[in-house]
């Protein structure tokens, strides 16, 4: 579909709403475009009690609790979410939801302020750029019928990252803290609302040198952000007779990150977990964002409004890293596999990793220079109409998206030989570029109807999709996908305390431009049901969920081989079943005399298998185990604040160990190299206001320096983050 078709729709969509709401209006208004400057996934807690599925808000007073800058901390605190360090950093962020995939986040819906953020949607899914959290001012995750809204991943659920807003009036924002590992954070921004104009600007820095140390090398090994943003707002004056609002955001960031894919043997990791080997220390990723939107949103009455957003994103990312060592590549079944099992050439390898040892392959130490550049851009819109037939409400909701995707990809070999452990340059090797596209239109329809205390929502979805990768190379791929999913979630009001919701949902994901003709994307059936207590502040959820996947999928990548280990394309992995319960509890266990005890608490508990073998040999079988999936984890925070300003605050960390493939419930299989660690850890935060303006801060994460083996990828064993202690000054004008 062309954008001039789709624009031709919208306006006729756009013209439709009125008519809709031609039926008796009801008294409850839409917010005001003036009163929201981000488009919210759900709202505010209360909001969230209203969803017909699982909904939690992690609001700005969350965040600055314990000042956390790596999404995968932020995220301990919500249920059914599960999260992998790979660097200790979050510069990889590996997120999952309900068992969905183990990769790098390619089966969640990332949005920033409702706005699509991975690289690459439909061409490719994987989170090798990530927002930085910390310039967020909230995070919101949201599961079940409802995130058939956005897309295009619904198996499991969407995270939408909420950008500093633009302030009602002239203001200001300064946060800096130093911290061990010669960290370094400064957020600050400024801006107001002037008439009907409005503006902020805003820097996000954050620098550390990591908690990793370099055999041989006085490099360190964490990373470098840098990142602008500007928005500027023109909305119509109070009294107007049509309310309008129009939104810039321009947004520029790098990151340059001293990552490696290359872990430690089990032994070595054993002897200091923070050890990285010499041979890795050229491994550097340069990665940056540019990105634009202009939203308008456009009240025709009080109980009618269209939101129009045009976007446009360009990734690059220049990562030099580790492909092969000794002309062993690097992989799960890599260099760390072999040691440990004691392979025919192990002692070899180890000296190269020691560095006592000289490579005698042609190819010595192979690093590859990996540059890709993606270009995503869309227009969506979404409207809405309230009205009421007789005793019964409706919000009549739809929207419709046009998205393109560009990916190209070159990759030449860089060559050195190990010679009295330093690396000596021998050659550089030319390669062929890359290229895969996508193209997707979608479009959503739902009807939120209320009949006294009962909500009703169902949903309809539809994602046309057509890929290309390659197409003048040997192996290149074409496919066209269409597919329509179903929804409909339940919310009854049993009292002004209790709530009980379910929900159903058939899930979908793009299988990405590499799918051949014919390919289907991911594909399930998402049942989930529960019940949420409120009582003034005090929350309770109790959720449970069921997940069939009658097609699963996983990207093969170097980070993520699939089970064969391949590390390019999509492979069908079987089917699995999946199913759990979530907790979440959220308030204050006493509030008087100046005193208030905050407790927040989330929990998942998540078993399940495979049902069905792969269509790969080598691949999934029935009955395996989910890999990457611990049974129980849960994050509990306990606080103590006074109003003169004074609060302390503590988190307890709890994760199962998991299996890192499929295959530790098969008869004969030897786990000692294919699991993972349990891993407990308690993070501390205490703040002063040394002036309504002013607070000092000062926190530690992981407080007992706990070290665990919390990920095996994508070649060898990787630990969770040391000890880290900070402190810092928050400044409001």
């Amino acid at each position: 579909m062309t954008a001039a078709k789709l624009l031709v729709g919208t306006a006729a969509f756009a013209l439709w709403l009125p008519v809709a709401a031609m039926a008796e209006t009801s008294a409850e208004e839409v917010p005001s475009p003036a009163e929201r400057d981000a488009i919210l996934v759900i709202g505010t807690r209360e909001d969230a009690r209203l969803s017909t599925g699982s909904a939690v808000v992690i609001d700005n007073e969350d965040l600055e609790r314990f000042e956390f800058n790596n999404i995968h901390s932020i995220l301990r605190s919500v249920p059914g979410v599960y999260v992998r360090e790979e660097d200790g950093l979050g510069t990889f962020p590996r997120i999952g939801i309900r068992a969905s995939s183990s990769g790098r986040s390619d089966r969640i819906s990332i949005m920033e302020d409702g706005v699509p953020a991975a690289m690459a949607p439909y061409a490719n899914t994987s989170a090798y750029y990530f927002p930085s959290a910390g310039r967020m001012s909230g995070v919101e995750v949201l599961k079940g019928p409802e995130i058939l809204r956005y897309g295009p991943q619904t198996t499991s659920g969407a995270v939408n990252l909420i950008s500093t807003r633009i302030p009602d009036g002239p203001a200001g924002f300064v946060n800096a803290e130093i911290g061990e590992w010669n960290s370094r954070r400064l957020h600050s921004w400024a801006g107001g609302t002037f008439g009907q104009f409005g503006v902020l600007a805003e820097t996000y820095q954050n620098r550390t040198d990591g908690f990793q140390k370099i055999d041989r090398s006085n490099r360190g090994a964490g990373n470098d952000v840098r990142e602008y943003m500007l928005k500027l707002r023109w909305r119509a004056p109070e009294g107007a007779a049509i309310q309008q609002q129009l939104d810039l955001k321009l947004f520029k960031g790098d990151n340059d990150a001293d990552v490696s894919y290359l872990g430690l043997t089990d032994a070595d990791f054993q002897r200091n977990p923070d050890r990285r080997y010499g041979l890795s220390e050229r491994e550097r990723m340069v990665q940056g964002r540019r990105s634009a939107s202009l939203q308008h949103r456009f009240e025709i009455t009080p109980n009618i409004s269209l939101i129009s957003t045009g976007y446009v994103t360009k990734t690059f990312r220049d990562y030099t890293r580790l492909n092969q060592i000794n002309g062993v590549g690097i992989a799960v079944s890599g260099i760390a596999a072999q040691v440990n099992n004691g392979g025919q050439n192990a002692a070899l390898l180890q000296g190269i990793l020691d560095g006592t040892a000289n490579t005698t392959h042609p190819n010595g130490v192979r690093y590859v220079d990996n540059f890709q550049r993606f270009l995503s851009r869309g227009l969506q819109f979404e409207g809405r109409a309230r009205f009421a037939t007789g005793s019964i409400e409706h919000e009549l909701m739809g929207g419709v998206r046009w998205h393109k995707d560009e990916a190209r990809t070159q990759a030449p070999n860089i060559i050195y030989n190990q010679v009295n452990g330093s690396l000596v340059f021998n050659r550089r090797e030319t390669a062929a570029e890359n290229e895969g596209f996508a193209k997707a239109t979608s479009f959503w329809i739902a009807d939120r109807i209320r009949f006294g205390g009962l909500t009703l929502l169902p949903l309809l979805r539809h994602e046309n999709i057509r890929s290309l990768a390659n197409v003048a190379l040997p192996n290149g791929a074409r496919n066209n996908l269409k597919k329509t999913t179903l929804g409909l979630g339940l919310n009854y009001e049993a009292s002004e305390q209790w709530t009980l919701l379910a929900g159903v949902h058939q899930g979908f994901a793009p299988p990405g431009s590499t799918a051949i003709q014919g390919s289907k994307g991911e594909e399930s059936t998402n049942y989930e049901g529960g019940v949420r207590f409120r009582s003034g502040g005090f929350s309770v959820d109790v959720i449970g969920f069921y997940t069939d996947y009658s097609n699963a999928l996983r990207n093969c990548l170097v980070g993520n081989p699939c089970a064969d280990g391949s590390v390019d394309g999509v492979q069908q992995d079987g089917a699995k079943k999946v199913y759990g319960l979530e907790v979440g509890v959220s308030g204050n266990l006493y509030e008087g005399n100046g005193f208030r005890l905050p407790v927040r608490l989330a929990y998942t508990y998540t078993d399940g298998k495979y049902t069905q073998a792969a269509d790969v040999a080598t691949g999934v079988r029935k009955d395996d185990v989910l890999d990457y999936t611990p049974k129980h984890i849960g994050r509990l925070e306990f606080g103590l604040e006074h109003d003169v300003g004074l609060s302390f605050n503590a988190g307890f960390n709890y994760s199962d160990g998991a299996c890192v493939n499929t295959t530790c419930g098969r008869a004969g299989v030897d786990t000692r190299f294919i699991t993972t660690q349990s891993l407990f850890t308690i993070d501390l935060s205490a703040t002063y206001a040394l002036t309504p303006s002013v607070d000092i801060y000062a926190r530690a994460e992981n407080l007992l320096d706990e070290r665990r083996l919390v990920h095996r990828g994508s070649d060898g064993a990787r630990p969770n983050p040391a000890r880290y202690i900070g402190g810092g000054v928050r400044v409001n004008f």
